[in-house]
């Protein structure tokens, strides 16, 4: 019976969570209980169960990726010569490219040259080339390095020349390609003064009036040799 009461009291607690009731125990030992108050009764305060402090759901952040920033691999990589703009006259179309790097390059990198954006016939990747038969005009030069993949790593600053090849048909001008002035001499002036007809011929010409031009004097006779017998 006594265990009966307890089942129906403990379904009772929900309907009654939060409310006050009262306990008391009669004379045959059965525990009673009432909300309303009872001479003797023991005050109890039901609750729905014991509150368990809500926990957030569990949340899943993935592990941040480390973003590391890659520079160049050499902190220098010109092209040393030819500079920029410069002017190479009279080589025949020689032209000599000159590379340096910082560090070193590395043994497993390739480096590759280009003339007018186009691969270097015959460049075995050293770090100074002699090109041939360029042409007159203005060119660009530029190093590539790259893997032996072929990925590339870094370039140089493209650097431009101009080629200046000087001709019979095209001969320098100005007085800047002057390097010594020529010096005047006495034998290459001009008389300032010339002579007259009668200091070169001793008189003054007849003018014929029918033509306006000088008379032309017949030719003296040769005098005959002696005659033959005398």
């Amino acid at each position: 019976m006594r265990t009966a009461l307890y089942v129906l009291l403990a379904l009772a607690v929900p309907a009654f969570a939060g409310q006050t009731v009262y306990k008391w125990v009669d004379d045959q030992g059965v525990t009673h209980y009432s909300d309303q108050p009872v001479a003797g009764a023991e005050k109890v305060e039901l609750s729905g169960g014991t509150k368990r402090a809500s926990t957030p759901a569990p949340t899943y952040s993935p592990p941040a990726r480390e973003v590391t920033t890659k520079g160049p691999v050499y902190s220098r990589f010109v092209v040393e010569s030819p500079q920029q703009d410069q002017a190479i006259i009279n080589t025949g179309g020689v032209v000599r490219v000159s590379l340096a790097s910082t560090p070193a390059i590395n043994s497993g990198h390739v480096v590759s040259l280009y003339l007018d954006g186009s691969p270097v016939e015959g460049y075995s990747g050293a770090m100074s080339h002699e090109l041939t038969n360029v042409p007159r005009g203005t060119h660009t030069v530029k190093a590539v390095v790259s893997t032996q993949q072929g990925q590339k790593i870094q370039e140089t600053p493209v650097v431009t020349f101009h080629v200046r090849q000087e001709s019979a048909a095209q001969p320098p001008v100005g007085p800047a390609l002057r390097n010594n002035k020529p010096k005047r001499t006495a034998g290459n002036k001009m008389p300032t003064k010339q002579p007259t007809y009668a200091a070169l011929n001793g008189d003054t010409p007849a003018i014929d009036p029918r033509t306006n031009m000088p008379v032309v004097k017949p030719a003296k006779p040769t005098p005959a040799g002696p005659k033959a017998g005398k």
